[in-house]
């Protein structure tokens, strides 16, 4: 029997590509030429002896074969993910600075004690904490400026990310008491239409439904501190944790926009920590990672 002589690059282009709705867009996500993603998928074809896109419409679409193959492509690349993690494991020194991404969504209280713990073991380390502004979590992993993020989970991780579900939280959309959504029963997308959006670009983009997209009053605000501030102040409505807010809800100051779309159920969001696979980890970031993933996050709201 003939043995496939398969790509590992060919099949993460691959699974890229049924990610996005074009190999155009295939290509932007990672960074490479539009004729290299389509090359690939094609010579995967050849390699598989299958068509795994119909091409016939405007974006290429999965085929029934593309559909069936799909998880096993994925299930290779996870291992392939698992072998090269624990290699780096293996092959870990210890480092003296360590840096982590921290979205404002994410309880930090909750891994308070994991980073004590890491400050006796490991006391000469320093530990840089970021936060997203302009860029997301994940892009600043990508670029090297963190080792681990912890934040709101993504729908789909680019290749060469991994990550690992510690809890929930939940998110809500508010505005101050008098202000007149507030005033609204049953908030439908139209009426959030109307007023002005407080937006923390970093952090909130990805979790926006197309509902939400279409929304053309909205201000970008770096800082989830000032976001909060202004939302206090009636400037406008705003997507924000629940726990952020929760004394302003028991005082009357903040109200909970009640949506007309979503009547009986919470808008809960995963809470992962996130990282790069091909990072080599020292001794301190390999012990951090194993304590950060045994910490369960509950949402308490």
């Amino acid at each position: 029997m003939d043995q496939m002589d398969l790509s590992l690059d060919k099949l993460w282009i691959f699974q890229a590509a049924a990610r996005e709705k074009s190999f155009s867009e295939t290509a932007r996500k990672l960074g490479r030429a539009q004729s290299v993603v389509s090359s690939a998928i094609a010579d995967l074809e050849i390699d598989l002896g299958i068509s795994l896109f119909d091409r016939q419409g405007r974006y290429p679409l999965l085929t029934h074969a593309g559909e069936a193959l799909l998880p096993e492509v994925e299930a290779i690349l996870s291992h392939c993910d698992s072998l090269q993690e624990r290699a780096h494991a293996l092959s870990g020194t210890s480092e003296a600075r360590l840096s982590i991404v921290i979205e404002d969504a994410f309880p930090a209280a909750e891994i308070g004690g994991v980073l004590a713990a890491a400050s006796r073991k490991f006391p000469g380390i320093q530990l840089n904490v970021l936060q997203p502004t302009g860029e997301g979590m994940v892009d600043m992993l990508i670029k090297g400026d963190a080792t681990f993020a912890l934040g709101c989970a993504r729908p789909h991780y680019p290749p060469g990310i991994s990550f690992r579900r510690l809890g929930d939280v939940v998110l809500i959309n508010a505005s101050r008491h008098d202000h007149p959504l507030a005033q609204v029963d049953a908030v439908r997308f139209s009426h959030l239409a109307d007023h002005l959006q407080l937006f923390l670009a970093g952090q909130t983009k990805h979790l926006l439904t197309s509902e939400y997209l279409k929304s053309p009053r909205r201000w970008v605000v770096q800082s989830q501190a000032s976001l909060l501030d202004f939302l206090r102040s009636g400037l406008g409505w705003a997507i924000v944790p629940k726990r952020l807010v929760a004394p302003d809800l028991q005082a009357g100051l903040v109200t909970e926009l009640k949506l007309d779309a979503y009547p009986f159920t919470d808008w809960r969001v995963g809470l992962d920590l996130v990282w790069k696979i091909d990072d080599t980890p020292g001794i301190v970031a390999a012990w951090l990672k194993a304590e950060l993933g045994r910490t369960h996050i509950g949402s308490r709201e």
